[in-house]
């Protein structure tokens, strides 16, 4: 039979004769057209699947609710080849953190819970409302609520065709681990905090979890737990814990006005805009994105951008503190307690210069625009843990919603003095110049450009992982 689909992801399951209290029969995972578990024809796998009962029944919660990667390492990478290196790293990992790599790839790979039958990966990582389905030659990111249903009537059609069977122990650990595998309240939230240091730390003794982290579901907005203060302890976890309580507070201090009328309609619009996910890397989205807010604004090509009057203009608001700390450069809110709102931090790597909190507030207006309902549903840290893709798309359109590379490129065509009209950008336009230089650098202006110009703008981008511009 046909399971269910969710926006191309297919699991086929055929009974079997034999052996069926081991849950016997043929199965088949495609996403769509490409196969991810299949026989060499692209048929089903004959075999005793009680194996992935049991790994769907353990790896459950983590699935469910565990979105970030043992530290050091990037998710997706390290589910899809089995990696440990992280592209952003460059240190020898040591033992503990070895260890967490590997149980992070046994909760989240599907593969690892069959024994006696080589399986290509195939790892589920969830992001907010969505969820990545990443297996040696395919990472899509799917509909999170979709691909669980999908889950469930998979695990459901392998339940049943054990239980069908003469009950054995092993069947009946097997059925019983199923029907048990939602986990209490309090182990979601620790799940979903990712770290139970973290909780030690932050939560006062005898204090309520749930209450704490403002994370019970309520009537207008069932999000299983969804809460920003939830999502701003996660994602700031490697800041000192002082800091972590003052952003707390902060945010508990931040009233809830809901979304008006113009940001729900600009949103809808945005995410039409957006080019293909899977076809499209995510600086390709931000700038699309960029060049149609600007239009859609009513910012002139070579009009400065002001991104806090954008997001005043939407209802978000805009507040300046004083963290303490300068890896954070902000954190947006905009669950249904608190927000919207964006907290700059002015003590911030970037946001502690004019340049950097104009950048800061675009890069915002991204996760504003098109991340509330899909990979950041509740919060946003900016410097703090947080999806790679996401934050690469809200870099990429900070930088050309600040600085449009059709304009950048067309001044430095008519310009007599090249050298010149490079230098004066950043000041016409209010950037960094790290941000020029990357505009620039990225456009098909550079290859025209001179020694001369090149070794500028490169003086000009010390860091090769702009905090403003990466792919």
């Amino acid at each position: 039979m046909s399971l269910a689909q969710a926006k191309g992801l297919e699991f086929e399951f055929a009974p079997g004769n034999h052996d069926v209290a081991l849950g016997f029969g043929s199965l088949r995972v495609s996403i769509g057209n490409s196969s991810i578990w299949s026989d060499e024809e692209g048929n089903g796998i004959p075999w005793t699947w009680i194996d992935l009962l049991e790994q769907l029944a353990r790896a459950w919660p983590f699935l469910k609710y565990e979105e970030s990667a043992p530290p050091g390492t990037y998710g997706l990478a390290l589910l899809r080849t089995d990696h440990f290196a992280s592209p952003d790293f460059d240190f020898e990992p040591s033992a503990q953190a070895t260890r967490d790599s590997y149980i992070f790839r046994r909760r989240h790979n599907l593969a690892t819970g069959i024994e006696g039958l080589y399986l290509p990966n195939f790892s589920l990582l969830r992001e907010g409302r969505n969820i990545w389905v990443v297996s040696a030659n395919i990472a899509k990111l799917l509909d999170y609520a979709q691909t669980f249903r999908t889950l469930s009537e998979l695990g459901e059609a392998l339940a049943r065709q054990v239980a069908s069977g003469s009950q054995q122990e092993r069947s009946r650990l097997a059925l019983d681990a199923w029907r048990n595998r939602e986990p209490s309240l309090d182990a979601t939230l620790q799940i979903k905090l990712g770290s139970s240091r973290l909780v030690a730390e932050m939560v006062p003794q005898g204090e309520n979890l749930a209450t704490y982290f403002e994370a019970l579901p309520n009537a207008e907005n069932d999000d299983e737990c969804e809460s920003s203060l939830l999502v701003a302890a996660r994602m700031s976890e490697a800041i000192p814990l002082d800091s972590r309580r003052k952003i707390l507070d902060l945010l508990r201090t931040r009233p809830g006005t809901g979304l008006s009328t113009l940001l729900q309609q600009i949103a809808s619009e945005a995410e039409t805009k957006l080019p293909n996910y899977y076809l499209h890397r995510p600086y390709k989205q931000g700038e699309a994105l960029a060049q149609w807010a600007r239009e859609r604004f009513g910012i002139a090509p070579e009009a400065k951008a002001d991104p806090q009057q954008v997001l005043e203009r939407l209802g978000v608001e805009v507040t300046q503190h004083h963290f303490g700390i300068a890896m954070i450069d902000a954190i947006g809110c905009w669950d249904h307690r608190h927000g919207p709102a964006i907290l700059v931090n002015l003590d911030g790597r970037h946001a502690q210069s004019l340049v950097g909190r104009r950048a800061t507030l675009a890069h915002e207006l991204t996760h504003v625009l098109v991340d509330r309902r899909g990979s950041l549903p509740a919060a946003e840290v900016f410097g703090g843990i947080v999806p790679r893709h996401p934050e690469q798309r809200a870099n990429a359109f900070a930088a050309e919603f600040l600085l449009p590379k059709s304009v950048a490129v067309e001044r430095i065509h008519k310009a007599t003095d090249v050298a010149r009209t490079i230098e004066r950008l950043p000041e016409q336009f209010a950037v960094s110049r790290e941000l020029a230089a990357w505009q620039i650098i990225n456009s098909r202006a550079y290859a025209e450009l001179g020694n001369d110009e090149k070794a500028l703008l490169r003086s000009w981008t010390p860091n090769t992982d702009s905090a403003w511009f990466f792919r």
